[in-house]
């Protein structure tokens, strides 16, 4: 059998939005198939407390709500994650644009520095993770995982095609996240008839009808990523949407059972 490097990613968690029984079948999975590497795609936490949609809005914004997310998010989410995963693994926290707003937060409020940061709180650097800046990627073999803050214009109002705008700016293989809604797309090179690159949006570990959204329709589905490499760095990847908190994969249910 090949010794494969796989590659589980998830994407959009948004705690404490987030869909418990699709974090449950990833879970589930990664106790299983033990991945050698973990992403978190970005958007880890919603951070609808301190986000400046919600500016001058105290419905939104409950007494403690910022640390009882960080509290409830290592808890119920981060340590029953490191729990299942190889101790060799290799972790990528990539850094979403809810995330990013706890910078806008110390922006706007200097003096809370060095108090309003979730890597450091959560201590990510000495549990091994690696974090991924906003805007920035992280590859392996030949393919790149980035938030895909950029994607969109307001909110998460995206374009028909985000796959397509996202291989179209980048020009190379890659998954992102943010828009929520599963989708691929190839692009071709005029130039070559065996140069090919996929772009991939991958389906979301949050909620698909938040309250915010009103009950709006939308494309949105749960799930999460899992990426198969070959030595030379080509790989195989499959979106595993998860539905009524289970899925199959490899002919094997995870999740609810």
């Amino acid at each position: 059998m090949l010794k494969l490097d796989r590659c589980v990613s998830g994407f959009d968690l948004h705690w404490p939005k987030a869909d418990r029984p699709t974090v449950r079948a990833m879970l589930d999975f990664i106790e299983v198939e033990r991945p050698k590497i973990i992403v978190l795609g970005g958007d880890q936490f919603d951070n609808e407390c301190i986000s400046h949609h919600t500016r001058n809005k105290p419905y939104y914004r409950a007494r403690s709500a910022y640390l009882n997310d960080q509290r409830g998010f290592e808890s119920d989410f981060l340590n029953p994650l490191e729990k299942v995963l190889f101790k060799d693994c290799e972790k990528i926290w990539i850094t979403g644009n809810h995330d990013d707003w706890e910078f806008q937060l110390v922006e706007s409020n200097p003096e809370l520095e060095g108090l309003i940061d979730r890597p450091a709180a959560l201590r990510l650097a000495e549990r091994g993770w690696k974090v991924v800046p906003i805007g920035r990627s992280y590859r392996h073999g030949k393919l790149s995982w980035l938030h895909g803050e950029w994607l969109t214009g307001i909110g998460n109002q995206a374009g028909v095609y985000p796959a397509k705008k996202l291989v179209d700016v980048l020009a190379t293989n890659a998954v992102a996240g943010h828009t929520h809604a599963a989708q691929a797309f190839t692009r071709v090179s005029p130039a070559s008839q065996s140069q090919k690159w996929m772009g991939y949006i991958s389906p979301i570990l949050g909620k698909v009808n938040p309250t915010y959204m009103k009950n709006r329709p939308c494309a949105w589905v749960n799930g999460f990523n899992v990426t198969e490499f070959q030595e030379n760095g080509n790989f195989n990847h499959y979106p595993i949407v998860v539905s009524g908190g289970s899925c199959i994969y490899g002919g094997r249910r995870y999740g609810k059972k």
